[in-house]
């Protein structure tokens, strides 16, 4: 007699009722969600979690239901989805014990989802600073006991003879664990600063159809708080336009690629103002081939960041970049066909060495001809943010002298999984014409 693989999920027999409401009859799962398979005690499963947080606790459930989630639709019927799947064992009472643990976790697109979504964002949209959503978990949430994790990581430095200034301080946003070396590398050259205000920019992970996201709220650590620098926010946003500078402002909450950088930028230059920034795809100018100053939300953000930046340096504030970006994912966890190895990586590197050769020339056209050449294969989820800052800062008119610090590779072969980041400082190389490189 065959097993039937969905058994031993069902908990109850539980009868399908008629006059269910749409999440059963037919069941939509929202968005977004992260699914992959993780490795629990051995035993492969499907782990479902809430990237932007609505939803506090993951779901794990056994693979073979992979190929069933896929199904939840909105468009297909629970009858059709158990139908198409019943030679496997899918029944309608196991169908049903899924949807309901799945909206339980808050993953069904429905009534209940939207109203906790609304909360959320309401919160978030009230809340005087951007507090830090990763303490406790990512890092400790100790003040003492994360301020001497960040001590330990950062390695001497000694900028006694330096007269070098940062323009652009870029450093990684991987966990610690992984990327604490290059972190540590990078870091100490942020003390040569002089700058009054950092933007702090870096990826947005999840995915909105609007490029970018300002946040006016104080961006708090455990160990400080780096105050918003209001006004200049405030320009932006009225030059950009209010409501698609912060229609996704939410999108900051639970973004690791700033909040990553606070701890550090804390315990090198505390209580510095920050404009915080994020940045999305530019999958649309790839698949056109076409530069992003070709289109009109690209170029009115950049030209009014670029403009902002030159009133501030007139008035002798000094403005620099602070970048969380990493760079190459591949493997198959990223959905790669065939498996990691030393020659693969080794092209990796030789292909992330050109990415970065265009950011020590600074030029923003050869990143995107670079990216473009294979239609971003590696996935440089840095790559739309770095475009931006060196566009802005070859508008800007100046010349930057570039150290590439560190250059590293996380790489899990059992999980088939690697990401690869650097650090690199780009100092300003100025001229008495030109007041923001100088």
């Amino acid at each position: 007699m065959a097993v039937n693989p969905f058994a031993p999920f069902l908990s109850s027999a539980v009868p399908w009722l008629p006059g269910m409401d749409a999440t059963f009859t037919r069941p939509k799962l929202r968005w977004p969600l992260d699914i992959r398979i993780h490795n629990l005690d051995g035993q492969d499963a499907l782990v479902i979690q809430c990237p932007i947080g609505i939803s506090a606790a993951p779901l794990a459930l056994m693979p073979q239901f992979a190929p069933v989630i896929v199904e939840l639709d909105g468009v297909q019927t629970s009858e059709q989805i158990v139908a198409k799947f019943a030679p496997q064992g899918l029944t309608p009472e196991i169908l049903r014990e899924l949807i309901t643990r799945l909206d339980d976790h808050l993953f069904m697109a429905n009534a209940r989802y939207f109203a906790a979504e609304k909360l959320a964002r309401d919160a978030f949209h009230s809340a005087p600073v951007r507090a830090p959503a990763l303490a406790g978990g990512a890092y400790p949430a100790s003040k003492d006991e994360l301020a001497r994790m960040i001590i330990g990581y950062l390695k001497p430095f000694d900028t006694s003879e330096m007269k070098r200034d940062i323009a652009c301080l870029i450093a990684p946003h991987i966990d610690y664990r992984r990327g604490r070396a290059c972190y540590g590398a990078i870091y100490p050259r942020l003390s040569e600063s002089r700058a009054d205000t950092y933007i702090l920019i870096g990826t947005a992970h999840q995915y909105s159809r609007r490029i970018f996201h300002l946040c006016a709220k104080d961006f708090q650590s455990p160990i400080g708080t780096h105050p918003c620098d209001q006004a200049f926010v405030t320009q932006l946003a009225n030059r950009f336009g209010v409501e698609r500078s912060f229609a996704d402002q939410y999108l900051h909450r639970r973004e690791h690629s700033l909040e990553l950088q606070l701890p550090f930028l804390s315990a090198v230059q505390p209580d510095v103002p920050v404009v915080p920034i994020l940045v999305g795809s530019y999958h649309q100018m790839l698949e056109a081939m076409r530069y992003p100053h070709e289109w009109e939300e690209y170029e009115t953000f950049a030209g009014a960041l670029t403009e902002i930046i030159k009133e501030r340096t007139k008035r002798g504030e000094k403005i620099a970049f602070l970048a969380g970006v990493d760079m190459a994912h591949v493997g198959r966890s990223f959905g790669d066909e065939g498996a990691l190895s030393p020659e693969r990586m080794r092209e990796i590197s030789y292909r992330d060495q050109q990415y970065l050769r265009a950011i020590e020339d600074c030029n923003h056209k050869a990143l995107f001809d670079h990216i473009a050449e294979d239609q971003d294969a590696r996935r440089v989820c840095g790559f739309p943010t770095m475009y931006l800052v060196l566009d802005v800062l070859n508008r800007l008119g100046g010349r930057t002298e570039v150290d590439v610090v560190a250059y590293d590779q996380a790489v899990d072969y059992p999980s088939d999984c690697a990401v690869t980041f650097a650090g690199v400082a780009m100092y300003r190389r100025g001229t008495q014409e030109n007041a923001f490189f100088s």
